[in-house]
C-alpha cells in the first residue's frame, strides 16, 4: 500500500506477524498511544496492552472495548487487526437513550393522571363530579402535549411567567393523591401565597419529582413537608424543600443522587433513577439550583431555588 494512503487512514490497523507486530499506521499508533518505531516487533499484547483486544484477534471475533479513555471497536482479519474510533458515536448513542429515558420519565405522571380519570369516568358520577374529572383530564392532556412540544427546546424559548408558587405545590399534592394515600404519606405545605418566575409546568414537575422521590424512597405511614422560604443566600430567590423522615444519608451519597440513574432504597428501587437528575437540569436551566442534605432531627431534604420575578431571574 502506498505510504501516504496508509499514513491517512482514519481506521487503525495493526499487522501482526507470528504473535508480533509487523506494522501499524499513524491512526492505531495514536489509539494505543505507542510510537511506531517501539512497537514494530513488539509482541502483539505488549502494543495492545488489553487482553480482550488480543483475544479478539486470536479468537477472529470483533468486540468493542473501552481503553485509554476512548471507545474502540477492535475487528480481526487474517494478518492483523482494525481498530475504530467509536467514542462519538456511543456518545450519541448513549445521549439518545438518555432523551428517551428523561422523556419517558416527564410523561409519566400526565398519562397516568389521565388513565386515572378515564378509569373514574366508567362509573356512574354526578355531573359535578364528572366535570370536574374530565376538566383535570383536559388540564394533563395540554401539559403532554406541551412536554412533546419541549424536543424543540433548543428552538423555542421556555415558557416563563409568573406562576402561583402554593398553587403548583397544591397541584402536584392532587396529582400524587392515589399514591401519597397507598404508602400512607401524611403531606403538609408550608409554601407561602406567593408567585415566582419560570416555566409552570416545569415547576409543577419539579414538584411532582420530589414528593413522588420522598414518598417512594422513603419510609411508609410518614410525614412530608413541602417548605418554602426567601433563598437567604440570594435575594430575590425563593428556596423550596420536600423534607422526608428516612434514614439520614451522607451528604456525598445524597450529591450522588442527582446523577442520571441513580435509585434510592425505598419502595424496591422503583422508578427509571431520573428524577433528581431532572429536578436538577430544570432548575439549573432557570439559572438556580438543586440540593440534597441530611437533617439534623432526622430525614433528608431535597429542595431547588426559583425566581420570585423576571428581574430577579435576570440577575
Amino acid at each position: 500500500m502506498n505510504d501516504a494512503v496508509w499514513g491517512a487512514l482514519g481506521e487503525g490497523v495493526v499487522l501482526v506477524a507470528e504473535g508480533r507486530v509487523s506494522g501499524l499506521n499513524a491512526a492505531a499508533a495514536r489509539l494505543l498511544e505507542i510510537e511506531p518505531e517501539r512497537a514494530i516487533g513488539s509482541l502483539l499484547l505488549a502494543v495492545l496492552r488489553d487482553h480482550r483486544m488480543e483475544r479478539a484477534y486470536l479468537e477472529g471475533s470483533a468486540v468493542e472495548v473501552t481503553t485509554r479513555g476512548r471507545a474502540v471497536r477492535v475487528t480481526p482479519f487474517a494478518h492483523g487487526l482494525v481498530l475504530r474510533d467509536v467514542t462519538e458515536a456511543r456518545r450519541a448513542r448513549d445521549d439518545a437513550r438518555e432523551l428517551l429515558a428523561v422523556l419517558s420519565h416527564e410523561l409519566r405522571t400526565p398519562v397516568t393522571s389521565i388513565r386515572s380519570v378515564l378509569e373514574a369516568l366508567r362509573f356512574d358520577l354526578p355531573a359535578e363530579q364528572r366535570d370536574r374529572y374530565l376538566e383535570r383530564a383536559e388540564t394533563e392532556a395540554d401539559r403532554l402535549v406541551r412536554l412533546l412540544d419541549d424536543l424543540t427546546v433548543d428552538v423555542a424559548p421556555p415558557a416563563a411567567r409568573s406562576v402561583p408558587l402554593r398553587e403548583a405545590a397544591g397541584r402536584a399534592e392532587a396529582l400524587l393523591a392515589g399514591e401519597l394515600a397507598e404508602r400512607g404519606i401524611g403531606l403538609t405545605l408550608e409554601v407561602p401565597g406567593v408567585t415566582v418566575w419560570c416555566d409552570p409546568d416545569k415547576l409543577l414537575q419539579l414538584f411532582v419529582n420530589l414528593i413522588e422521590n420522598a414518598a417512594r424512597h422513603g419510609p411508609q405511614a410518614a410525614a412530608v413537608l413541602v417548605a418554602a422560604a426567601p433563598a437567604a443566600e440570594r435575594p430575590g430567590w425563593y428556596a423550596v424543600e420536600v423534607r422526608d423522615a428516612g434514614v439520614p444519608l451522607e451528604p456525598a451519597v445524597l450529591e450522588g443522587l442527582f446523577s442520571p440513574h441513580t435509585r434510592g432504597s425505598g419502595a424496591a428501587g422503583r422508578g427509571t433513577g431520573l428524577g433528581l437528575y431532572i429536578v436538577r437540569s430544570i432548575a439549573e436551566r432557570w439559572g438556580g439550583r438543586a440540593w440534597g442534605r441530611p437533617l439534623a432531627g432526622g430525614g433528608n431534604a431535597f429542595g431547588f431555588t426559583v425566581p420570585r420575578d423576571r428581574q430577579a431571574s435576570l440577575g
